[in-house]
């Protein structure tokens, strides 16, 4: 229920204004914020200014929220930034697929100005569906077993750590051994 504490929400929204938005903002694809009732007004009102965004209200996790026949709709969580050149690669990749995957990604920790590189088994959180499906109607980690799929190489996510959520920890060399240079953030749109 941490979506309903305006604490945590500000700080949510902190994260989305500095790399979601120059990030997303840039790339001129419209943009669904998916909220809980109880967070889309506030939600509503810090993103006003953002033409390229709207607030759809949707208070199940795997929600019914889809997108239009003709979209291709992109997966990705406001304190997440994206790559200039996944649209590209969506389009360069070979058509008849479910869903488009990546299994690699970048995770940059503001603190300590460092940035890890990885690749994983499973599909990072990262992920695009033709035909407007629903982004969030299984977890990333399900998608190959659920959707024909396909997997695009390359980094084309980058997400931030703030210890706000299981998955934004500081991650330990163990898990993330390849640090990489911060001159990666630039086709994300984000200054270290």
């Amino acid at each position: 229920m941490r979506h309903c504490d305006g604490a945590w929400l500000d700080s949510r929204l902190a994260l989305f204004h500095r790399y979601f938005v120059p990030s997303v903002g840039r790339l001129g694809v419209p943009t669904v914020l998916l909220c809980s009732t109880a967070s889309a007004e506030r939600v509503a009102a810090a993103t006003a200014g953002l033409a390229w965004c709207t607030v759809e209200e949707q208070d199940d996790w795997r929600g019914g929220w889809s997108g239009a026949p003709d979209q291709m709709v992109t997966r990705l969580d406001s304190d997440d930034a994206l790559h200039d050149g996944w649209f590209a690669a969506l389009e360069a990749a070979a058509g008849g697929f479910e869903a488009y995957c990546t299994r690699s990604f970048l995770r940059f920790h503001p603190a300590t100005r460092s940035l890890y590189a990885r690749s994983r088994r499973l599909p990072s959180p990262l992920a695009a569906f033709p035909g407007g499906r629903n982004p969030y109607a299984f977890d990333h980690t399900e998608l190959g077993g659920r959707y024909r799929t396909l997997m695009i190489p390359g980094c084309y996510l980058l997400q931030v750590v703030h210890g706000g959520n299981l998955s934004n920890r500081a991650p330990s060399w163990r898990h993330f051994p390849l640090r990489t240079s911060l001159a990666r953030l630039a086709p994300f749109g984000v200054e270290p």
